[in-house]
């Protein structure tokens, strides 16, 4: 028996979620929960497993080892035993004057010789590591069900859960031009309202006794609904699931619920300075009407009614504009034949035409804005959001690989931006910058900035910088070092069965090639110096970038007009 140590607790140790969190004594044979027992001074009571925890801890490392080991031996440990903690070695009180003087005295030579000649017989620290093992991907079945629904099915066995998600093209994009904003409430509404079987609280308490759950939401490109539970309860669950695709009950009571959140939001989204520069620069370089830059309004959200709901999502919800995928503990076998009775039934709504429609996307203007730089009044602020940006490339571009490494280069401790404009010169808390890479049907943007209390200096800075980014190449160790973060994070891509299903239902929707992670891998690895530079000076035109300021005009426009000529005031909807 031994006092228990911090670095000898499982990882499972600090797990967060029971429902993911490993179960030791299931594998052990038993199910035996652990049972917390007393002792006196440091005499354990027998017990199969016995760690020596101190009661009532003084130091904070005991108090972390008190509370890591309470929660790895509540997940593990069949029997513990508490011990009282060690008495000090001295009392604070009870020291004489020879005790102080003792402490205070240097040590002598043979000593100093003595802990010298220990450290020199530390083992030196390891340069060179083995390398990892080659990534084995598990290939997914993939079926298609009569109704045109692509499914893609990983069984992983390690646990006895299954995780499911269906995405459909559509998406924020797919918004009326006079209801923005309505597949975000759509999709509230349609999980929020359940299925006419299950209306409502009727569904979630179907799914509550089950320890099941199902979701969904609207990004920008699609919408999805996806759902968790034991294998137990698959059946059950993928029907209730199948419920809400197909007959969604969408109440009155839970469209004004919504409405009313997207109201709030509205009323409130100048409410944090920081997000008006994006946001007002995504309009300019756009167009405030494009699919890409375009916002709710109060009457637009106002207006929407029931049968608005309705038919967007038999317009966009229909299987042959979807990919459904499943990863967990099941057999492929038994769930093609659940999904052929379930989802396999899945038809377009009546009326609707025999292939789904495209997503409507807006195409870039000309910029007429470029090298401009605009103000927003927001009095009272002490300090100035700062954004500039232009456009940028797509997930396709062959820059693409280059312009990720350069991004590494620029941000991040020890990045350029972070150096000179915080390290250095102190202009910022924090700094970033970037290309936001998109699908391919469309192009992103560069975007850069951050917050500042001179934002005449903090724009000369950051313009030089990205200057300085654009004419030199980076140095082969700030190359490396920036290629490392990407292949080093590599593995991470393949962490759990329904990460790689996530990955490979969004490359599917999008039309990418399913090995594309592979390509980009090697895209990074071939990436030299001077593609870095020739990239930058193909994509990066400080001098060209829209500026968006928001700040209060008293106290900053006569610094940025004296330094920067021209300042455009721009009005933003309250």
């Amino acid at each position: 028996m031994s006092k228990v140590k911090l670095g000898d607790l499982p990882r499972h140790a600090f797990a967060s979620s029971w429902r993911t969190a490993p179960r030791p004594w299931r594998s052990a044979g038993t199910s035996a929960k652990p049972r917390l027992l007393p002792a006196a001074g440091y005499r354990a009571m027998p017990c199969p497993k016995e760690i020596l925890v101190p009661r009532l801890p003084g130091s904070c490392l005991e108090r972390a080892c008190c509370a890591a080991a309470a929660a790895w031996l509540m997940l593990s440990a069949p029997t513990v035993a508490l011990a009282a903690p060690e008495p000090p070695p001295y009392q604070q009180a009870n020291q004489t004057p020879e005790t102080q003087k003792a402490k205070t005295a240097p040590l002598s030579q043979d000593k100093q010789s003595a802990a010298t000649d220990s450290s020199s017989q530390l083992p030196p620290l390891p340069t060179s590591f083995p390398l990892l093992p080659d990534i084995v991907v598990q290939a997914p079945q993939e079926v298609r069900l009569d109704n045109g629904l692509r499914v893609f099915l990983l069984e992983d066995h390690e646990v006895p859960l299954v995780k499911a998600t269906l995405l459909m093209k559509g998406g924020a994009r797919a918004s009326p031009a006079d209801k923005v904003g309505l597949a975000t409430i759509s999709a509230g509404v349609q999980r929020a309202g359940g299925s006419r079987a299950h209306p409502g609280n009727a569904l979630d308490e179907a799914l509550e006794v089950r320890a099941a759950s199902i979701e969904g939401g609207a990004s920008g490109d699609a919408i999805g609904m996806g759902f968790e539970c034991l294998t137990e309860d698959l059946g059950e669950v993928l029907g209730l699931f199948n419920e809400l695709i197909q007959e969604p009950a969408l109440p009155q009571e839970k469209l004004a619920l919504y409405k009313s959140q997207i109201l709030n939001l509205i009323a409130h989204r100048n409410d944090n300075t920081a997000v008006i520069p994006p946001r007002e620069l995504r309009k300019l370089i756009y167009g405030p009407d494009s699919v890409f830059a375009r916002g709710p309004t109060a009457t637009q959200v106002a207006g929407m009614t029931q049968a608005d709901v309705a038919e967007f999502l038999q317009k966009w919800e229909r299987p042959d504009n979807a990919v459904f995928g499943m990863a967990g503990d099941f057999d492929s076998k038994q769930a093609v034949a659940l999904l052929n009775e379930s989802l396999g039934k899945w038809q377009p709504a009546a009326a609707q035409p025999s292939t789904p429609p495209p997503i409507p996307s807006t195409p870039i203007p000309p910029q007429a804005h470029s090298g401009r730089l605009f103000l927003v009044d927001r009095g009272g602020q002490t300090q100035a959001s700062i954004t500039v940006g232009e456009v940028g490339i797509d997930l396709l571009d062959p820059d693409s690989f280059a312009l990720d490494v350069l991004g590494d280069i620029m941000n991040g401790f020890g990045g350029r931006l972070f150096d000179e404009l915080r390290s250095k010169e102190g202009l910022a808390y924090s700094v970033a910058g970037g290309w936001n890479t998109t699908p391919a049907d469309h192009v992103g943007l560069f975007v850069a900035g951050g917050d500042t209390a001179k934002p005449a200096e903090f724009l000369t800075a950051l313009r030089r910088v990205l200057q300085d980014l654009r004419t030199e190449a980076p140095t082969q160790k700030a190359l490396e070092t920036a290629k490392a973060q990407t292949l080093n994070s590599f593995v991470f891509n393949f962490a759990s069965t329904n990460t790689q299903l996530q990955r490979i239902l969004v490359y599917s929707l999008l039309g990418l090639p399913q090995d594309y992670l592979f390509q980009y891998k090697t895209g990074i690895e071939r990436v030299t110096s001077e593609d870095v530079r020739n990239a930058a000076q193909r994509h990066l035109h400080p001098d060209e970038q829209i500026v968006v300021i928001a700040a209060d005009r008293k106290a900053f426009e006569a610094d940025l007009t004296q330094k920067f000529g021209q300042v455009e005031l721009l009005t933003i909807d309250s």
